[in-house]
């Protein structure tokens, strides 16, 4: 008899060995993008993610590379977009000292 979960092990194996093929290109890619190793290697894990996700619907009709490529602008472009709907903080204007430290000061000083 078969051991259908054999095959799924040995199927997440072969899949993990292609994404790791194509890890360094794919951070780089999103670097460029992004402009921040942080947010490259943030992409990539949702890049990689999406990709185990959707494997099922891969149709084989290009390159897994590209496929990955692909999946890499989507996130890139998703985060690109994602900064400018962040909120920004407000100018309120010049600091000014802390409260404890006015209270030091004498009040109408007499001569």
């Amino acid at each position: 008899m078969h051991d259908p979960s054999s095959t799924v092990a040995s199927d997440a194996r072969e899949l993990e060995e292609q994404f790791e093929q194509h890890r360094a290109e794919l951070r780089a890619y999103c670097y460029r993008m992004l402009g921040s190793p942080f947010e490259a290697d943030d992409a990539l894990q949702e890049t990689f993610i999406r990709a185990w996700r959707g494997f099922d619907r891969f149709e084989g009709r290009a390159a897994v590379r590209s496929w990955l490529y692909r999946i890499a602008t989507n996130v890139s472009l998703d985060m690109l977009n994602g900064r400018e709907r962040r909120a920004r903080p407000m100018d309120l204007g010049p600091a000014r000292e802390p409260v404890g430290q006015r209270t030091g000061r004498r009040r109408n000083a007499r001569a």
